[in-house]
Parts: structure tokens; sequence; C-alpha cells
């Protein structure tokens, strides 16, 4: 009976509640018009143009303006690397087939063919003349080097000389028309300064890569008498012998390897300082060999311990144990006990230092030195002269 009663009570009340949702439906229509009239209209597409809307706006917009700091710059370096370039070479070295190999192969007692192993690397032209400077390991033990010149002329080099102990070479091409770069002053670069790597990555010719001088001074698990400049410029297998160049377009250094754990550049690459290269390039050319400095001491390792027996400030410096007889050293009036503190006016850290010094040093110019004798500072001169041949 309930169900029933409320059924005839709710068909009475139906026309009204028609009229109500009416009503609504008439308020919602109008909020919806009212918003959608106070939204912009939409753009009409023209017949010479389909896609998007908007997308002929984009394609009209008006270029920035010229001569701004970013195209001056983009214009220096393109006008930095075009003047590069043209010196950068790729070197092509191809060494001989082992010789118990070539005896197993003759003999039948190998298995397959003996293949020649060739390997890739970088170098740069440093004079008229057909001069090249390299990395010593880019060229060991070559039976065959080809240089491929950035004009795509392909000759043979010979190797005019080499030092193994800064890992430096130069070769020689004959050639026309050859464009060389100049060296920078290796003492003037500054850690942070911007930097260029140029050379042949993975046999991809004429590669440039950019970044900054990271450290100084940084020394190696390498045999090598000189000490490197760490770069985060990206450096990769086939940019041994390459150049790093200034703003200015100037060799300060020859890149030489890197660390990584990849085997591909993580920021850590090591160039050999540009006054080491000229150095060496300068001996072989002129003088027909690398001269190397001899002073002719005997150095003893130097800590805090023994510092303060002798009674010096610090353990910095270089402490000589004792000198060889008619030796540089032992003429200019070093005994045993002295430890050396400056070398040509470069402070002296430690044994390893100063035997870096003395690598750099040029023969016959007098060089001051500046010691420590029981704890009392001393000045004296010595010159340097070649070292004997053993």
């Amino acid at each position: 009976m309930r169900i029933l009663r409320a059924y005839k009570k709710g068909r009475g009340n139906l026309p009204a509640f028609l009229l109500f949702l009416f009503a609504l439906a008439l308020a919602v229509g109008g909020v919806a018009f009212w918003r959608l009239m106070q939204c912009k209209p939409l753009p009409q597409l023209s017949q010479a143009h389909s896609g998007w809307p908007g997308l002929q706006e984009q394609k009209e917009r008006t270029p920035l303006e010229s001569d701004r700091s970013l195209e001056i710059m983009d214009r220096e370096f393109t006008e930095l690397v075009e003047h590069v370039i043209p010196s950068v070479v790729s070197i092509i070295t191809t060494t001989a087939p082992d010789r118990d190999a070539l005896i197993r192969q003759f003999f039948g007692l190998g298995g397959g063919g003996v293949s020649q192993n060739n390997k890739m690397g970088s170098g740069m032209i440093v004079s008229p003349e057909g001069y090249i400077v390299t990395n010593w390991h880019v060229v060991k033990g070559a039976s065959q080097v080809t240089v491929q010149l950035s004009d795509g002329r392909s000759l043979p080099a010979s190797i005019a000389g080499a030092d193994q102990r800064s890992d430096i070479a130069v070769l020689k091409i004959a050639a026309e028309g050859l464009e060389p770069i100049a060296f920078g002053d290796s003492e003037l670069v500054k850690v942070g300064q911007m930097v260029f790597a140029v050379g042949n990555p993975f046999g991809l010719q004429e590669t440039v890569t950019q970044g900054i001088i990271s450290a100084k001074g940084r020394r190696t698990a390498s045999e090598a008498a000189n000490e490197f400049f760490q770069t985060s410029t990206t450096i990769n297998p086939g940019n041994s012998g390459g150049p790093l160049v200034d703003i200015h377009g100037k060799v300060i250094g020859i890149n030489n390897f890197i660390l990584s754990r990849s085997g591909g550049s993580e920021g850590i690459g090591f160039a050999i300082p540009s006054n080491v290269a000229r150095r060496v390039y300068e001996d072989i050319v002129h003088r027909g060999h690398v001269i190397h400095p001899w002073f002719g001491i005997v150095m003893r390792p130097l800590n805090a311990s023994l510092a303060k027996q002798l009674g010096l400030p610090d353990a910095s410096g270089a402490l000589v144990a004792a000198t060889l007889v008619g030796s540089p050293a032992e003429q200019s009036g070093l005994i045993g006990g002295d430890v050396i503190t400056s070398f040509n006016g470069h402070p002296i850290r430690d044994g390893k230092d100063l035997r870096n010094r003395v690598a750099e040093a040029e023969v016959g110019p007098p060089i001051s030195l500046e010691i420590l004798r029981a704890g009392k500072p001393l000045q004296l001169s010595v010159t340097m002269i070649e070292e004997p041949a053993h």
C-alpha cells in the first residue's frame, strides 16, 4: 500500500519536475554560450598553408639582430678552426709482421696468414720545409709512415728524429704549399683558459673539440721527463700527436694520452707543453739529435722527519745526497746535504720537480740556484752541459 500511494503522489508532480529540468538546461546552455563568446576565434588557414594553426606565424618571426656577442664568438671560433685545420695532418703507420710469425708461415707451421698492423695518429706541420711534430709512440716501430694532408694529398714520411724521454718525434715530408702552425709559449698558459684540440680520432679527420686547461704541472706514471697540462677537451684514440691550441691559433700543447675507465674520453686528457716539443724539434733540425742537459747530482727523498733533523722549515725542495765528479753540480759548489729550493727562478717542490726543470734547461747559459745549506739560504750559479754518452 505504501508503494502505491507513493506512486500516485509522484505522478501528480511530474509536470513540475519536467519544467524544472527544462529551466536547468536553458541556464547551463546560456552559461556555456557566454564563455564560448569570450574566447578568441581560431585563425583561419589560408589556401597556401596547411598544418597546425600558428605555424605560419612562427615561420615569419623576425630574425635576431646581427652583431650579437654569440654571433661574434661563433665567427671567431670558425675563423680559428679554418686557420688551424690546414696545419694538422693524419698519420698512418704500418708495422712489419713479427719475424717469428713470418718464419712459422714460411715453414707452414702457423695457422692463417701474417697481417701487417696499422695505427693512426695526428701531427702538425711546423715549417714550410715539411717538418711535422707528433708523438714518438705514434710512429714507434713503424716500417712505413704515411701522412695525409687536409687538402687530400697522401705522402710518404721519414722519421727525422725522436726523443723517447719526452715522447716527441719529428717527421719530414716533401711537399709544396704547406701551411705551418706557430708554437706558443707554454709557460704563459693559465688554468681555466680556453683551448681547442684538433686531430684524427678514430680515423675521423679534421675533428675539432673545445675545452679548458684543467690543471698544470700534472705528473703521471709515465717516465716522460716533463710535466703535462690536464685538459677537459675531448681527446680520443687517434688524437695523439695533434695540437692543443689557444684562442690565437698557437700551439700550447701536444695531445698525448687520456685517463679513462671506458676507453673513450671522460674529460681527463693530457698534453705535452709546447716548449718541450719546440726544444726537441729545434735540436733535431739544427743539431741532428736531441741534447739532454746534464746536472750531475744524486738525490735523496726529503720527508718531514729528515727536514726537521736538517733544521729545515718544511720538506719542500730537492735534497742533494752527492754530486758526480766533474759534473756541473760539483763545479757550481753544491755539496751533499744542500737543499735546492729554486732552479732558474722556478720553485722546486721535490726531486722529480727538479728533474723536470733540468730536462727543460738550456745548455750553455748560466742558471741560478737557490739552496738551503745548514738551514741558511745561499745562491749559486750552474752552467749545464750536454749529457755524456753512456
